[in-house]
């Protein structure tokens, strides 16, 4: 892999990530729009929830609520920089450079451990 194919690699990642919660926030803003922050797509009640609680995204995604669409762009945002450094890992083991690469694992490890133990 060449220098050049392993920055466009990393810089797509960033850009697909930022383009993708950009579009989660967009869409829950204007869903808000139609039916409020506490209400939902598809007329189902919604449950009142803090907007910071994250426990329960799934289920108040399969109901649309506007709110947990937002949540999710938030939840991808932080993501990205954590594929990223995946990314950067797959892309020093392509280059066969292993310390690199093993540098990289070791910080992508603690980033993944950080995010566990402050759940």
């Amino acid at each position: 892999m060449t220098p050049e194919r392993f920055r466009e690699m990393v810089s797509g990642v960033l850009i697909v990530g930022v383009v993708v919660s950009a579009a989660f926030i967009a869409v829950g803003f204007v869903a808000a729009l139609a039916v409020g922050w506490q209400g939902s797509l598809l007329g189902a009640a919604a449950a009142t929830s803090a907007n910071t609680d994250f426990s329960n995204l799934p289920r108040r995604l399969a109901t649309l609520e506007p709110a947990a669409i937002a949540q999710l762009g938030l939840a991808t945002l932080l993501a990205t920089p954590v594929a990223r450094v995946a990314a950067s890992v797959v892309g020093f083991a392509l280059e066969g450079d292993r310390l690199y690469a093993a540098i990289t694992t070791a910080v992508l490890l603690i980033l993944l451990t950080s995010i566990l133990v402050l759940r």
